[in-house]
Formats: C-alpha cells, structure tokens, sequence
C-alpha cells in the first residue's frame, strides 16, 4: 500500500496546526501498514528531519521559491511558490495515488502528466474565506500584508473550482467545511484532525490559572489573546497564562502592564502539555470559524474545563463538552464561576466517550484509507 502524500511544509517538528494533523496523520497510515512517500516544501527555518523517516518509506525535499515575482501570478501565491518540476518527475516515477496537503499544494491537480492518477485533497480550511479574515484582522497601518491577504483571497476563490473539479476525492476537517465543498462535489468527505494523543489524559480537581494558547505570530490568536486581556483578565483577579509561538512585540508590551498575566514564549512540546494539564481553565476564543481548532482537541484530551466561543467548535460537534460563552460579560462571570470548582471525574468519562471514538487516530486513518485506490506493484 504505497501513498504519496504532498505537504505545504516539513511536518516535524509538529508545533503548529497544519503540520500537527499532517504528523499524525503520517504516523496512523504508517500503523496501519501504508508506505508513504512524502514530499515536503521547506521555507523559513525548518530543515530536513531524520525523525519523518522512522514513518516514510521515502521522503523528498524541495526549496520552495518565495520570489516577489509570484505576487503578480493570476496562481495564488500559497500554490505557485509550491510548484516544482523535481516533483512533477518524481510523482511520475509510479501510478501510486496522491494526498494533496491543503489547497497550497493543489497546483498539480488538473496537471495533464498527472491524469489516470487518483488525487485526494485534504482542505485544512475554507482557504478563501481564512485569507478574507487574516485581511479583516490585520490592522490598517499593515498596508501591504493587509493586501496581500486580500487579494490572496481573491485569486484564493477563483482558482478553488478548478481545483475541486479535478480532485478525485476531497476530505474536508469539520462538518461545516463537508457541506461547502459537497455543494461543489458530492465526492467530499469529512474526516476530523489527526492530532498527538490517543486517550483522554485530563487530571481531576483544580488547577492553577487560565490558559490561552497558540501560534501567537497568527493575527487571529493575537487579537484573542489581546481581546482577553483587555476585555476579561484586567478586570478580574484570576491568574492567566499565554503561551505559544512568536508572541508579537505588542502583545509582550500588554502583558507587561497587567501583574495577573503571564507569557510563555516559544514553550517546547512536552513544556506545552504541562502547561495545558495545570491549567484550570482552557480559555480558547477566534474570531474567524475556519477548519478546525487542534488546540482546542488538545485540551480536551490533556485539559480541565474548557470556555470557547461559537467559532471555536463550529462544524466540530465538540460544544457538549465546553462551556459556549460569546460576551466579555459571559466569559468573566464563567470564568469567576468555574475557578475555584473542582474538575470532576464523571467530566473526563464524558470526554473519553466522545474523543476516544470520533476523534481516534487509529478509526480515521481506516476511514481515509477506505477513499484511497492503492495501485498494484
């Protein structure tokens, strides 16, 4: 059962979203006896990891081109600094069938050397729409990544029909993500995020603070975590922690001025789940509904309570197990609420009922090998 599976990025370390569900996902397949062929885009500072050959049969790097020359393509920049020729001649080399990571890597779909191959696309996002929010969110004076994103979602819309028109099977991540793309073709499928944990590990009793965590150099997780402080924490006496990636110069500058607030930068992941498994309450709020949240998979599975807003759990079927608050009102008075009582054991079967079947590793990985046309040697 030999796979090609195509990633936007190196998935390893798995430290954010998208190579988080693209990580375990290789390692589920890898359990259940599928050779996987990975191809993976390297940018920024990841580099080639040792650690994705324990789980691949063969793994391929290509330099992805970041070149301004690509902002003037009618191609989005995500998918046209993706493309290369290296990978085009070694997709040839077999007729294994293709998993297309995200819409980014989706350039090679209708590619006529391709045609007679099964091609399956997993849609992390409504990417469109996701571009159309990061444009919302970034503040004015960002004059030109606030275009960027803009006109990113533009091209974003206009290329995605052609690109579900010629994938054979698409595999969306939440429910409401399967409903859009089903309109367009009623080869979609909903199979939720692979994420790192296979039973629930969350500690009864109490815990120590609030937690907000994420990729904080995301304008969406800045502003939630800026709107918390503001709106809920500096009126509150509750210890509050919030921990992740690349914290933004403005953000670091708040925390500073509120002595109830604490950062954690860069936290390593064994350092994260600690943090998450003290935690008393996960506090996790957006303020766009796109794809699905791992991090809120994440404490569920390792956390105690946890408050969201509607666009946290939309299309996840996860809001019988947090407490939904949308106001800054609301999300206090929970807060105040829940602080000093204590996390209970029935809690924790309630959740172990829930993840352990819909959100196993090891039942989606069947499922999404049920969709894939394994070709004989």
């Amino acid at each position: 059962m030999y796979l090609h599976i195509v990633s936007f990025d190196i998935p390893y370390p798995a430290n954010y979203g998208g190579v988080i569900l693209i990580f375990n996902q290789i390692k589920a397949l890898h359990e259940q006896g599928v050779k996987i062929i990975l191809h993976c885009f390297q940018y920024g500072e990841r580099t080639p990891q040792p650690e994705l050959e324990k789980y691949c049969h063969e793994v391929h790097y290509y330099k992805r081109s970041r070149s301004l020359f690509y902002q003037v393509s009618p191609i989005p920049f995500i998918m046209r600094s993706r493309q290369s020729r290296a990978l085009i001649k070694r997709l040839r080399r077999d007729n294994y069938p293709i998993l297309f990571e995200g819409i980014h890597t989706a350039s090679y779909v209708w590619h006529k050397r391709l045609r007679g191959r099964q091609k399956l696309l997993r849609m992390h996002n409504i990417e469109w729409q996701y571009y159309e929010s990061l444009s919302r969110l970034t503040p004015p004076t960002e004059v030109f990544e606030k275009s960027y994103y803009f006109l990113e979602s533009i091209k974003l819309q206009r290329i995605e029909p052609k690109v579900v028109l010629h994938a054979d099977e698409i595999i969306a991540i939440s429910t409401t993500d399967a409903a859009y793309y089903r309109e367009m073709k009623a080869n979609t499928h909903y199979i939720p995020a692979f994420h790192p944990n296979d039973q629930v590990e969350s500690l009864p009793g109490r815990g120590e603070y609030a937690l907000f965590h994420g990729k904080l150099s995301v304008p969406d997780n800045e502003r939630a975590a800026i709107w918390l402080i503001e709106n809920v924490f500096s009126k509150i006496d509750v210890p509050f922690v919030i921990a992740g990636m690349a914290p933004p110069a403005r953000l670091r500058d708040l925390v500073q001025l509120h002595e109830n607030v604490r950062l954690v930068e860069n936290p390593e992941e064994k350092e994260m789940n600690n943090i998450i498994a003290k935690a008393h309450i996960n506090l996790l709020v957006s303020f766009q509904a796109s794809g699905i949240k791992l991090k809120l998979i994440n404490a569920l599975f390792r956390g105690r309570f946890c408050i969201v807003n509607d666009h946290m759990v939309s299309g996840t079927g996860l809001s019988k197990l947090c407490y939904v608050r949308n106001s800054a009102n609301a999300i206090r008075q929970t807060v105040e609420a829940l602080i000093n009582a204590p996390f209970e054991q029935r809690k924790i079967e309630e959740r172990r009922l829930v993840l352990e079947m819909e959100f196993s590793n090891r039942e989606n990985a069947k499922k999404l090998m049920e969709l894939i046309k394994f070709a004989t040697v």
